[in-house]
């Protein structure tokens, strides 16, 4: 076997690794997150009037949420240049109290989210699928603004075209990782502002027949929530 063959073999497995290492990342963030600690904080000092209004009807346990979102992504290191236009739609649930002390107090949140993504720049017309993971909201007494992070995960669909450096086959997989900050307006309503990456490849199931070049793209991204 010569040395190029052992790389282009090598090569075509790093879709398949780096997908379960996604799923594997995705995962083990739900666990910590949620095993954080839940019991509401004590001895802390009374809560502005700023504080208990951002957090009484935003924030706590079974609180369900709705968000429309928008974001503009931008390929990282493929020839094809994608451009796309990701917009969810994602309901939330909130699984525990305000809990923690110090840099980590917040809460933990769980998001389903539904996407269409229409490409301005790339071979593919479009994304579509859904998207589902945790989301942790570090919730700091007296700041005006909730920060988050969060890492989902999901399946996608495309029109594959079968140009080079694109998607082997219609159906794909998809992790993202998101970091913000809500900024509260109202009891039961934010904006948020934030950046995103997003992962899409179908693992190597294309191959060999068709190759998959996974997507790497990164961007900003603005919503609104209302909190039921």
């Amino acid at each position: 076997m010569t040395l190029l063959t052992k790389c282009l073999r090598s090569s075509s497995e790093m879709p398949k690794h780096l997908l379960k290492a996604c799923f594997l990342i995705t995962f083990w963030s739900l666990v910590t997150t949620c095993w954080s600690g839940t019991e509401v904080s004590k001895g802390l000092s009374t809560p502005s009037s700023t504080d208990t209004a951002t957090t009484s009807s935003l924030f706590g346990e079974d609180v369900v949420s709705l968000s429309a979102e928008t974001a503009g992504l931008f390929s990282i290191n493929n020839s094809n240049n994608y451009r796309y236009l990701p917009q969810l739609i994602t309901v939330g649930w909130q699984l525990d109290e305000i809990g923690n002390e110090g840099w980590n107090r917040g809460n933990t949140e769980f998001l389903f989210s539904g996407m269409y993504a229409p490409v301005i720049h790339g071979p593919n017309p479009w994304f579509t699928g859904g998207l589902f993971g945790p989301r942790y909201n570090f919730i700091q007494e007296g700041w005006p603004v909730i920060p988050y992070l969060e890492s989902r995960v999901g399946f996608m669909f495309t029109d594959a075209t079968g140009a080079p450096n694109s998607q082997g086959q219609d159906f794909c997989f998809s992790f993202e990782i998101g970091i913000g900050v809500r900024i509260p307006v109202m009891d039961q309503l934010s904006v948020n502002v934030g950046a995103m990456y997003q992962h899409i490849s179908n693992g190597g199931l294309s191959e060999p027949e068709h190759e998959n070049v996974g997507l790497d793209s990164i961007g900003p991204t603005l919503s609104v929530t209302w909190a039921f």
